[in-house]
């Protein structure tokens, strides 16, 4: 793949060696069989009939002795000759100057020119194999590799399938390594985690090759973070990855990359890289005031930033990323005002017939609602008398919650410029004179908490958190918003999700407190509310089966180690495809495809 941004890891120093072959000293040259695919175009570079620059970084300049010459090769490797464009030059053809030698096939290859050898081509090969002792390679052009799911175990201690061997084949003549070098890149080609020398073990070879001899190393784990890296059980086989980057097996200066996406094998099928968009907001206590967590606006957009660096990471277990999180727009907001007026709060009864009577901005509004007038047709007379007043209203419906006999409707007023409105009622005046109709003003009050749902209202939310969250609302199903605040109201809680399922109106939403962006990795707080999300389901596995605390959805475990709640399993990563993937009833996650690495010569 180039040197794809790394360090050069010095694993194994092959280097061209001069050795006496009928009289005269000829030049060893290691070259590696160039079998991934660095520009990611689905073609493997040694196969591909013009190699654009990022695709090069495997080539090798020709031999000045073979410069001015057609070349004669023989063996049981193959190499060809690239030009200085990117395109195969045929070796029958004098050799030009500034060409390359690119392997194709592993194998010892002797070159001659003028008639004479002039050159031997060691072309290693490396490759990738399913863990499983199976012996399956795995193609870089056609497959990836996948981060760690699996807490840490010996080798042969229990079922890995993200975990890959590494390959590696030797011709006849050229030395045999005791180590490989592994490397990983970020999705930006940068330099993330190095395991300098992965020890290998004789191995039976790919069957279509022949005149090498070939070793494997033990299965190499892509985790996450520094927990799993460095556990003592895979210490010596771990490197942190992430979705969207590389695995780089390197011997000496020849190297081969793997891309890095989600699992391989799900029952929904190989899951590859998968974009989420986010819209993270900070609360303030009081408008003016401190920002939920990092002391001031500059701390709190660091916070939200490293919290989503910690979920994105823990989803590339399922190939979900959000990208670059130190690009991603994190706004420090006040609470809202009092914009939202609420019909049929809870109970949802029809209207018996009265008056509405409140102030938008200091400017009266009345409505008068007929006798059983049901609740939508209120919300539009409303609706209308608001837009009399020279306001947009904004209406949202929420489901019905088990005691009520229909769900409320919310109407949010904003200025014409987009502005929340404030509401408020009118001195020595009701709300409503309409005995059954339930009217309330929404109000978000942060000094004691955010007074959040329980069991019977869940699936609408508490009056304060919709005007919390409908404030921020940009109507757009595709994205999740996410709002941290100071706390909750009474104890215990840390976050909680909407889904799309449970409500119309509060959906794909997450709420965080301070406590909640502490726990971090000890809780995944965000990994874990995303969750509901993207799984479209408010449940949690131990409801219902067995309590696992290494799993992310488990419901109580709380560990920063290994063994935390941190695990994603398959059945999970091909849910999330099915329910927010591409082709979902609401897609919130899009294929977001590879592109080249950045590399280096």
């Amino acid at each position: 793949m180039g040197a794809v941004g790394l360090a050069r890891v010095a694993a194994l120093l092959l280097f061209i060696a001069p050795v006496a072959l009928a009289d005269e000293a000829v030049k060893r040259i290691p070259i590696v069989a160039d079998r991934d695919d660095d520009d990611v175009n689905g073609v493997a570079d040694g196969d591909q009939a013009l190699l654009p620059p990022s695709a090069r970084g495997d080539l090798i300049p020709v031999d000045p002795a073979m410069v001015g010459a057609p070349l004669e090769t023989s063996g049981d490797g193959e190499v060809r000759v690239i030009g200085g464009g990117g395109a195969p030059w045929p070796m029958t053809k004098p050799i030009p100057a500034g060409a390359f030698l690119q392997g194709v096939r592993a194998g010892e290859v002797r070159i001659k020119a003028r008639g004479k050898l002039v050159a031997i081509a060691d072309v290693l090969g490396i490759d990738f194999i399913e863990s499983n002792g199976q012996g399956a390679s795995v193609d870089p052009v056609k497959s990836h590799a996948s981060l760690e799911r699996t807490p840490p175990a010996r080798e042969g201690d229990a079922k890995d399938p993200d975990a890959l061997r590494i390959r590696i084949a030797i011709p006849a003549g050229a030395p045999d390594p005791s180590s490989v070098g592994v490397e990983s890149a970020s999705s930006a080609g940068n330099a993330m985690d190095t395991l300098a020398q992965a020890a290998v073990s004789p191995a039976p070879c790919a069957p279509d090759l022949r005149g090498v001899h070939c070793f494997v190393t033990a299965p190499i784990r892509i985790v996450v973070d520094d927990v799993d890296r460095a556990h003592p059980l895979v210490v010596d086989r771990s490197v942190r990855g992430e979705v969207g980057g590389a695995l780089v097996a390197r011997i000496g200066r020849a190297n081969q990359s793997i891309r890095v996406q989600g699992p391989r094998a799900t029952s929904a099928g190989a899951i590859p890289r998968l974009r989420v968009a986010m819209r993270p907001f900070v609360v303030r206590m009081q408008a003016g005031g401190a920002p939920a967590i990092g002391g001031n606006e500059t701390g709190a957009i660091a916070a939200v930033r490293a919290e989503l660096a910690v979920a994105s990471a823990t989803w590339g277990q399922c190939g979900v990323t959000f990208g670059d999180v130190q690009s991603l727009e994190v706004k420090v907001v006040d609470p809202p005002p009092s914009h939202l007026l609420s019909l049929g709060d809870d109970v949802g009864l029809p209207a018996a017939g009265g008056d509405l009577r409140f102030k938008i901005d200091e400017k009266p509004v009345s409505v008068s609602v007929p006798r059983g007038a049901p609740l939508d047709r209120v919300a539009m007379l409303l609706s209308l008398a608001i837009a009399k007043a020279g306001f947009v209203p904004v209406l949202s419906s929420n489901p019905r919650i088990p005691p009520g006999t229909a769900g409320s409707v919310d109407v949010s007023v904003r200025r014409r410029d987009g502005a929340l409105a404030t509401l408020a009622v009118i001195p020595s005046t009701p709300l409503s004179t309409d005995p059954v109709l339930s009217v309330r003003i929404g109000a978000v009050d942060l000094s004691d908490g955010l007074l959040h749902f329980g069991d019977i209202d869940s699936m609408a939310g508490t009056l304060e958190e919709r005007t919390l969250v409908k404030a921020f609302d940009d109507g757009n199903p595709l994205s999740i918003e996410i709002v941290i605040i100071p706390f909750f109201s009474g104890s215990g809680r840390i976050g909680e999700s909407f889904i799309g399922t449970d409500s119309p109106s509060m959906r794909n939403v997450i709420l965080m407190d301070r406590a909640g962006v502490r726990a971090r990795r000890s809780s995944l707080t965000l990994a874990h509310e995303l969750g509901h999300v993207l799984l479209n389901a408010p449940d949690h596995p131990d409801d219902y089966g067995i309590d696992t605390p290494t799993l992310l959805m488990d419901s109580d475990a709380s560990d920063a180690s290994a063994f935390g709640p941190r695990r994603l399993t398959e059945a999970e990563c091909a849910r999330v495809l099915r329910e927010a993937g591409p082709n979902a009833r609401v897609p919130l996650l899009s294929k977001w495809p590879l592109t080249p690495l950045k590399t280096s010569r």
